[in-house]
């Protein structure tokens, strides 16, 4: 999936990952949005700006894992919203111009602390299931703004179930679910391990979801900063604690393998084993991690320390001069 070469420090964010259509796509966005400044609207009616976003969708075809990725990156353009008004002006059938405007809407209303009208995005969640009923994507959405409005247990089942009927290891909905039932939320300590564990037992080697206990330990080490006090200070010892540290060791003995994660956000899941080897103060290990990365950075979870791209160079570095001083 990765080359193994000598690696620099990523130079920039790359929230598309290794996915190189979607690049392309994004670049053609960009430079297209800046050419046509004040008559953006008038190009969204001709379609010429849509119609990339259109087809890299189309050509994800019913990898779910895939579209699900392109979808989730796409609905982070600034301009994501009027380009879903204008697709959906002129296809007013289509379920992708949908769920471009869905998770443009939820992303905007996580971004910025906005309130989101729940009741109209789920009406066009409803809309894109029944437009395409194998797409695991409206529930994934519905799914969204179900834990965003703290919605019941019996709400939130069918539609849990919807998601795994259509992708059974979808990664966004399994993190939807992770944060639903985490007890800052809906769910509890016991109710949260209980879910991790049906999902670790169950979930082959490698899926989209590899990566969910360890999210879910960051979050447990994040918390314990948080609290502050006697728990902050003490919270760099949870990385040392026996089932954090075999999670960890089993995440460094296979992720960064050739071939291991083949998911659409791998590499994502990569920065996350290189941000807590850099919070385990592991830099030897995490050049392996770096190196199977390709110079791929995201923002999280660097961002939760400053900068996110100039934490992960310095992480980069560290973990290279550890490489250097083992001699392997």
């Amino acid at each position: 999936m990765w080359p193994r070469r000598r690696q620099r420090p990523p130079r920039r964010l790359c929230p598309q990952l290794d996915d190189s259509q979607l690049t392309r796509t994004l670049t053609h966005l960009e430079a297209q949005i800046a050419a046509q400044g004040d008559n953006l609207a008038e190009a969204n009616d001709r379609g010429a700006l849509t119609y990339p976003v259109e087809q890299v969708l189309r050509d994800a075809a019913d990898d779910w894992d895939r579209r699900m990725h392109r979808l989730l990156v796409l609905s982070t353009i600034p301009e994501a919203s009027v380009l879903a008004h204008h697709w959906r002006s002129r296809e007013p059938a289509g379920a992708d111009a949908l769920l471009l405007q869905v998770f443009a809407d939820i992303h905007r209303a996580r971004a910025t602390g906005t309130a989101l009208d729940i009741d109209a995005t789920m009406r066009l969640c409803r809309h894109a299931a029944a437009l395409a009923p194998p797409d695991p994507a409206p529930w994934v959405a519905m799914l969204s703004c179900h834990r965003m409005q703290r919605a019941s247990g019996a709400a939130v089942q069918p539609v849990w179930e919807a998601v795994k009927e259509r992708d059974r290891w979808n990664r966004e909905a399994h993190r939807e679910m992770l944060g639903y039932v985490s007890p800052e939320e809906c769910g509890s300590s016991a109710l949260t391990v209980q879910f991790l564990d049906s999902v670790t037992i169950a979930a082959p080697p490698g899926a989209p979801v590899a990566a969910l206990s360890l999210t879910h330990s960051l979050a447990r080490y994040r918390r314990a900063l948080a609290a502050g006090g006697i728990e902050a200070l003490t919270a760099h010892r949870h990385w040392n604690q026996p089932h954090e540290s075999a999670l960890v060791d089993h995440a460094v003995a296979t992720w960064p393998q050739p071939g291991f994660l083949t998911h659409a956000a791998a590499l994502a899941d990569l920065n996350l084993l290189a941000y807590v080897l850099t919070k385990a103060t592991r830099p030897r290990d995490a050049w392996p991690v770096f190196e199977a990365m390709s110079a791929v950075a995201t923002a999280w979870p660097w961002e939760f320390d400053g900068d996110p791209l100039e934490q992960v160079q310095e992480s980069h570095r560290r973990a290279f001069r550890a490489r250097i001083r083992s001699g392997r």
